[in-house]
């Protein structure tokens, strides 16, 4: 289980400790309702949720309860602490800045483009032909005129000087043939500064 540092509980027992802030429930109860709350995507396991509530309890998290039946299996019921509700409040602190991060690079990860094709040599050269005269262009960087098949989007024409990278690389496929990689990048102080050309 990672723990993020600082955290107090990692993600399946922060996930324990929000159903059991809730309301006491027994094992399988809480499969379920762990079932319902991820719509299916994720279906724990006995495997899992057991050893984490036994870890919780030994840690004073929760406490439990066995409820004693009569013609079904003894059911073991689990309630949050006052230390696992503690735990809960510092752990949800570091989760929701998490959440954060995660967010704000997202939004960054959704301004880079990637286009990858294959194409055949004339039309390679059509598309550095096409870089050239954007880069002679005063308007913006189109990047569909360069690559007609790669998603529409433009940015601002480059200013000067740019930031030229070219990297070359062989290496064998997993057949055993030579396999020969190029790549270009171009780098430019300009808003929506980076665009790889792979």
């Amino acid at each position: 289980m990672i723990k993020q540092k600082g955290m107090k509980v990692g993600a399946v027992s922060l996930w324990l400790l929000l159903l059991l802030a809730e309301r006491p429930m027994y094992g399988y109860e809480i499969i379920k309702e762990l079932e319902k709350k991820f719509s299916g995507y994720w279906k724990p396991k006995t495997g899992t949720i057991y050893p984490a509530l036994e870890k919780l309890e030994k840690s004073k998290s929760v406490t439990s309860k066995v409820e004693f039946m009569d013609k079904a299996p003894d059911r073991k019921h689990y309630a949050i602490t006052e230390k696992g509700q503690n735990e809960l409040a510092e752990s949800m602190i570091h989760w929701s800045k998490m959440a954060e991060i995660i967010e704000n690079h997202w939004e960054t990860h959704q301004a880079v483009f990637r286009h990858k094709s294959e194409i055949a040599k004339d039309d390679l050269a059509k598309v550095f032909t096409n870089i050239a005269k954007s880069l002679q262009s005063t308007s913006s960087f189109e990047m569909n005129k360069i690559i007609p098949s790669a998603k529409k989007f433009s940015v601002k024409n480059p200013t000067e000087p740019l930031e030229f990278k070219f990297l070359y690389a062989k290496e064998k496929s997993k057949e055993g043939h030579d396999k020969f990689e190029i790549h270009l990048e171009l780098e430019w102080n300009a808003k929506s500064s980076k665009r790889d050309i792979d």
